[in-house]
Formats: structure tokens, C-alpha cells, sequence
């Protein structure tokens, strides 16, 4: 195991529901200009503070380890579909699985955030590769230090099962029918193989991953810093 640094990082891929709103709208008063500066500073470091509690524990009985999964985000909804990633040209509908699938780790450890929220955050900290790979330390900048990256030389049952017991949540790669590359949030695992929530595929209950362990070529497990656990 190894704590992510900026030289490692997520490679494109091939490719959430609605976010949590931090403004209501309303007439325009002094008290609201002032609520919009201080909400304004507290974005700076990814908007809420997570807030750890048992929710965002992981489940083990009899059956398996389930974490928390509160949140789902497709990486193809108009509102961020077309953003681009970093300063590529690359949109998240077409190359955004990973910030997706992160995206919604961060939501379900307990921060506000949402993929066209961390993607402007990870383009901001310059978190992105000249070819619009995700540095993994940018998941450590934009949340200023209170969530970081894990990642791993083998991936293997062992290794996801220890992250998910952490309260982490595994970002396993694997390879579509098509040839390309895509990343995916595991987030149970029971007799029948992993869960997870796939960044294309939008479902109401976790996808199970048809390949088992070996379909998956590599691992990162994004959670809380040891500090905000």
C-alpha cells in the first residue's frame, strides 16, 4: 500500500442524482452578500467539511461489506456532459468516468460536491496531466487534506476488501467490450463477486461486476484522511 503523490495518476477513460445545492435563490440583501462571502472562502477548500459518522462506515455481516451508497451520478448528465476536463478538450461525458466515480466517493464520505463542482476544483489545483489525467493527489488538494488517495501495486481481493472494511471506496479500472479503458466505485462485496456504481450506467441498485477480480486492472481507494476519520 502507498499513499498517493502527484506523480501517480488515473489514465482517460471511455468514458451523478442531483447535486446538493449551496444557494437558495432569493431577493438580493446585505445579509445575503454577506452569506455568499463566507460560503464563498469555505469553497476554497471543497466546499463542507465532510462529516464522518456512522454512515459512512462500512456494513460487514454475514452477507458481505457494504458501504455507504447515498448518491449516484452518470457521468453523461447535461448539466457537467460537456464541461471539459482540465485544459484538454476532453468532455466529461466522453472521458469522465473517473472524476465521476470520485465524485461520488467524496459525496458519500460526506462532501458537497458533484463531477462539474470537482472538476472545476481539479482544474483550478491543476490536478489534471497535460492529457487530462487525474493526478491523485489533486483528491488531497481540493479537500484540503481532509480526504486522500490509496493506491496499490496488485490488485486483488485482499486489497479491495481491506479498503472497503477502512470505509474507503475502491476506483478499480477494467477494460469495456469495445477496447477502452473505464473506472468504476466499488461499494459492496458478497458471495456473488463486487458491486458498483458505474459512471455510465445509471441503476438503481449497485451493478454487479460480471468478470469478478480478475477483470479489474488496477485499484484506488479514495477516503477519509486518518485525522477526519
Amino acid at each position: 500500500m502507498v499513499t498517493a503523490n502527484p506523480r501517480k495518476y488515473g489514465g482517460r477513460s471511455a468514458h451523478f442524482n442531483a447535486p446538493q445545492r449551496l444557494f437558495l435563490y432569493a431577493p438580493f440583501t446585505v445579509k445575503r452578500l454577506l452569506f455568499i462571502l463566507a460560503s464563498a472562502l469555505a469553497l476554497s477548500a471543497c466546499g463542507s467539511t465532510p462529516k464522518p459518522d456512522t454512515k459512512s462506515k462500512t456494513h460487514e455481516t454475514a452477507e458481505g461489506l457494504a458501504l455507504r451508497d447515498a448518491i449516484v451520478y452518470s457521468q453523461k448528465d447535461p448539466r457537467w456532459a460537456s464541461d471539459f476536463l482540465g485544459n484538454t478538450r476532453d468532455t466529461m461525458g466522453g472521458e469522465g468516468c473517473l472524476v465521476t466515480a470520485a465524485s461520488m466517493a467524496l459525496t458519500n464520505l460526506g462532501f458537497q460536491t458533484n463531477p462539474k463542482d470537482l472538476n472545476a476544483r481539479l482544474t483550478q489545483t491543476k490536478s489534471y496531466t497535460q492529457k487530462g489525467w487525474l493526478i491523485w493527489d489533486g483528491i488531497r488538494r481540493v479537500t484540503d487534506g481532509r480526504a486522500v488517495t490509496t493506491y496499490y501495486d496488485k490488485v486483488d481481493a485482499p486489497t479491495i476488501d481491506a479498503c472497503l472494511r477502512r470505509g474507503d471506496y475502491p476506483m478499480v479500472q477494467f477494460y469495456l467490450p469495445n477496447g477502452r479503458s473505464h473506472w468504476a466505485m466499488i461499494v459492496r462485496h458478497d458471495a456473488r463477486g463486487y458491486h458498483m456504481r458505474d459512471p455510465l450506467r445509471i441503476s438503481e441498485k449497485p451493478l454487479l461486476f460480471p468478470a469478478g477480480i480478475k477483470g479489474y486492472r488496477a485499484v484506488r481507494c479514495i477516503g477519509l484522511a486518518k485525522t477526519s476519520r
